[in-house]
């Protein structure tokens, strides 16, 4: 049947008004996808050449000042970059002659095709080792134990924390889960308690062994008598027992390894500033053998000294490492 003329007219503007509405719409979206193009005259040029003039932003991965040892492989970390719209190509000028101590800076340069440039660069240091340094802190967790580790893991260094029972459950949480050592060092670091009797030492011990372990789920035997193995303020609570000399030959027995020093920091004596701390223990690192360093991070000057240890030591050729079973014990002389 044959529409009447007026009916096919007005179906045919139907027609044509929805492909204009459909017309516009996808341009519309096409316009709201292209957010790196803008139509400028009748020519459209692109977003990023736009605005060519301001720089390639490159940010590394990894640190700007970093080593390694010699005769070691030596593997960038590389940089970053993102312009938002255009393709990014990274050139390296330079490189790290791992035999040869020095330091080498490597220049990463980025360029778009529009023009963009941008540069960054990263120190390399080639360095001999010349010991090893565990830094050890006693008495924590405490406030400051987070400032600690955040210095820590800035520079990949790992340490020993001898926990009491005292602090956050989260700061030995925390220690355990970067990757440092949680040792033992007493809950209640109380000198009448502990040093009154055998008894009351290990009851101790076993306090913050059970701690630690509802903490990490790990149960941990290394440990440091309060005081270290050659106190003699233990005499004051033994009633002339000689406990200290029963002590270190029964925590062997018992299956624990304890762990004196070798250096301290003075930050338990008469030593009341970071510089004092500083000085202490980066006068008497031992070369070429194993430096067992003494602190406490609930004291804040000395924590405030860790990063100026850490890179003097890194800048000296020094390595830093956590104590294990298998580490250098910096045994004291029993003196009771």
């Amino acid at each position: 049947m044959k529409l009447p003329k007026r009916r096919r007219n007005y179906l045919r503007y139907a027609l044509v008004g929805v492909l204009v509405v459909l017309s516009l719409f996808t341009l519309g979206l096409a316009l709201a996808g292209d957010t790196n193009r803008y139509n400028i005259g009748e020519e459209p040029i692109s977003f990023c050449q736009s605005i060519k003039d301001e720089p390639l932003e490159i940010s590394l991965i990894g640190g700007a000042d970093t080593f390694v040892f010699v005769g070691q492989n030596y593997t960038d970390a590389g940089v970053e970059a993102d312009d938002g719209c255009e393709h990014i190509n990274i050139s390296v000028d330079g490189s790290v002659d791992t035999n040869t101590v020095g330091n080498y800076t490597l220049v990463y340069k980025g360029a778009t095709d529009s023009g963009k440039t941008g540069e960054i660069s990263r120190l390399v240091r080639v360095i001999n080792p010349r010991g090893t340094v565990y830094l050890t802190f006693d008495d924590g967790p405490s406030a400051y134990t987070a400032e600690l580790l955040d210095v820590l893991a800035k520079y990949g260094v790992k340490a020993t924390f001898f926990v009491t029972c005292g602090g956050d459950d989260s700061m030995i949480l925390r220690e355990y889960n970067e990757g440092h050592t949680v040792a033992l060092h007493t809950c209640s670091h109380d000198y009448s308690y502990v040093y009154s009797s055998v008894a009351n030492y290990f009851d101790d011990l076993y306090s913050v062994q059970n701690r630690v372990k509802s903490i990490t789920g790990e149960t941990v035997y290394l440990m440091r008598f309060p005081g270290g193995s050659s106190n003699m303020v233990s005499m004051n609570y033994d009633g002339g027992s000689h406990i200290m000399s029963t002590l270190v030959n029964e925590v062997g027995a018992r299956g624990f390894t304890y762990f004196d020093w070798n250096i301290s920091s003075g930050d338990a004596g008469n030593v009341f500033s970071a510089d004092a701390v500083f000085e202490n223990v980066v006068y008497a690192l031992k070369d070429g053998g194993s430096s067992v360093v003494l602190q406490h991070d609930v004291k804040d000057f000395s924590v405030a000294a860790v990063e100026r240890i850490i890179v003097f030591g890194l800048n000296n050729g020094y390595t830093f490492a956590k104590l294990d079973a298998n580490s250098f014990t910096a045994h004291h002389g029993v003196n009771n």
